[in-house]
């Protein structure tokens, strides 16, 4: 398992706050965080924190001269315990204590400011973007479409309340230290309209969308023109649930182009069409075939050049073969440090050469990554998706049952890959490998609801470590609802794929199967990243 700085470790709900005070990082750390409990703001009362130093004992007496209080420390060190807070009661109790630690916590408070429909959401954003002091705050801008983004048809907000949201985008220029952005709009839509998607409703359509997304980006094109006030550049972007569908209208343009190119951070998580009356036709939608397409050509390419960072996520979707097969392999990212990657799944050999081909990379991010070795495709989708079966294995002809598809083999395995990226990328220091659980998702491990960082682009910056956890093996079949890409169990154990024309007590477990390979190469690649990390903190 890969360690984690103790910088982000938690125990009860807890960070150990001592190794970020002393500067340590990359270092494996035993800590009793009882130890260090008075450091902790979130269990410390005003008077404690005014009054009580903290504890003498272990690191902390070794490196903390003298007695001294949480208060009087170097306001530097104060601030990089705040940034450590959750919650905003705790955040608006510190800033009762004294003036010092009311502007270290209203400057945590305020970091981020966020917009909905709601009229509770746009009062706030209008009274913190007309206040002179407050408005020099905020450093990240949400801007949600719904306040609920799982609602469904029918429950949205109020049209004259998106209309004043709409108007409230413009607020934009009034935050003028502000460099990072996300717009995150409802997980349902709608692809090209069909006859037999009449029945389907969604709140926001793909013209809807467009909209949000000119009205966003032209709000973030004037705070740049604006009355000649100095401003930050937004240099981070995020679009959560984008549609998988190509916009060139939009793409095209020249507001597009003028956002895109200030940016060295993009963030996108990616939602196609999913019909709970026929999920069967869903892969039928022409977008799977061309949206592939249309993100290299018009979302990445125009600014490759810039980035640092790059994450690319599907919500809930297996993405990266097939209908449509993504490659960016002729695109150069000359400065991408972090690249962060969700559900992408690999059916051939060279589908990560476009990765390893990044030697600038530093960080890989793999949430929910996949290699998928059977596949049945209908007839009629190999034919109009035209994979290029590179590496495939055609399997016989099933018994018995119409033959209605082709069956395929691929025999790539995650030590294949893990070996790839070990000797590939020269400079990578950090690599996360895991399936992060569904935010709100019960964990029948620790029997209680998951409390964690949820699965999502906007959590890509959380990594629990690598592991070959039991779902990295997925298989593909046009044949069985609700989805196509049935996962693993939690013992690896794949059922679902086949059918009764497969004989009794069919199961593959490649899990199993290629478990002590697997786990072999991901070691020997976290331990040359602790060797690379080690190198350069030697330095």
């Amino acid at each position: 398992m890969n360690r984690l700085p103790v910088s982000r470790m938690r125990v009860k709900g807890s960070l150990y706050l001592l190794p970020i005070i002393l500067g340590t990082s990359h270092q494996q750390i035993n800590i009793n965080p009882q130890h260090y409990h008075n450091l902790n703001p979130r269990t410390m009362s005003s008077s404690q924190l005014q009054n009580n130093p903290p504890g003498e004992h272990g690191a902390n007496a070794s490196h903390v001269s003298g007695t001294r209080s949480l208060l009087n420390l170097a306001p530097e060190v104060v601030s990089n315990v705040i940034e450590q807070v959750d919650g905003n009661d705790t955040l608006k109790s510190l800033r009762l204590v004294n003036k010092s630690m009311d502007a270290h916590a209203r400057r945590k408070l305020y970091e981020q400011v966020t917009l909905t429909p709601a009229h509770s959401a746009i009062t706030r954003w209008q009274s913190i973007a007309d206040s002179e002091t407050l408005s020099l705050l905020p450093r990240h801008a949400l801007i949600q479409t719904r306040e609920d983004l799982d609602e469904h048809a029918q429950e949205g907000d109020p049209i004259d309340e998106m209309d004043d949201f709409c108007d409230a985008l413009a607020a934009l220029s009034k935050f003028p230290r502000l460099d990072s952005l996300e717009l995150a709009f409802t997980n349902e839509c709608q692809g090209v309209a069909s006859d037999e998607h009449w029945y389907m409703d969604v709140n926001e359509d793909l013209s809807h969308r467009v909209e949000i997304l000119e009205r966003v980006f032209r709000a973030i094109k004037n705070r740049m023109d604006d009355d000649g006030v100095p401003r930050s550049k937004i240099r981070s972007l995020t679009l959560r649930n984008l549609q998988n569908a190509p916009i060139d209208t939009f793409t095209d343009s020249e507001l597009f182009s003028a956002v895109m190119q200030q940016l060295d951070e993009l963030h996108i998580g990616m939602i196609q069409e999913y019909n709970e009356h026929g999920p069967d036709h869903d892969y039928k939608c022409l977008e799977l075939q061309t949206f592939p397409g249309h993100l290299v050509a018009k979302w990445l390419k125009p600014v490759a050049a810039n980035l640092k960072a790059l994450s690319l996520y599907s919500r809930n979707e297996n993405w990266g073969c097939f209908p449509g097969y993504f490659d960016p392999s002729g695109i150069s990212f000359p400065k991408l440090e972090t690249l962060s990657l969700g559900y992408y799944t690999l059916t051939y050999d060279d589908q990560l050469d476009w990765i390893l081909a990044q030697k600038s990379l530093t960080k890989l991010v793999m949430h929910r990554c996949m290699i998928a070795p059977l596949m049945r495709i209908d007839k009629e989708n190999v034919r109009e998706w035209k994979p290029s079966k590179q590496g495939w294995e055609e399997l016989s002809s099933r018994r018995g049952g119409d033959d209605w598809c082709n069956e395929f083999r691929y025999r790539g395995t995650w030590s294949q890959f893990f070996d790839k990226i070990a000797d590939g990328l020269p400079n990578l220091k950090e690599f996360c490998f895991e399936y992060p659980k569904s935010e709100g998702s019960y964990d029948f491990e620790l029997r209680q609801i998951w409390s964690g960082k949820g699965y999502g682009v906007e959590n890509r910056d959380f990594c629990g470590g690598a592991e070959a956890f039991a779902k990295r093996y997925v298989v593909f079949n046009n044949g069985i609802l609700p989805t196509h890409w049935p996962e693993a169990k939690d013992d690896g154990e794949i059922t679902d794929y086949f059918d009764p024309d497969d004989g009794e007590d069919q199961t593959a477990n490649f899990h199993k199967e290629f478990l002590e390979e697997d786990q072999r190469s991901l070691e020997r690649l976290l331990e040359k990243c602790r060797a690379r990390r080690e190198a350069t903190d030697g330095k």
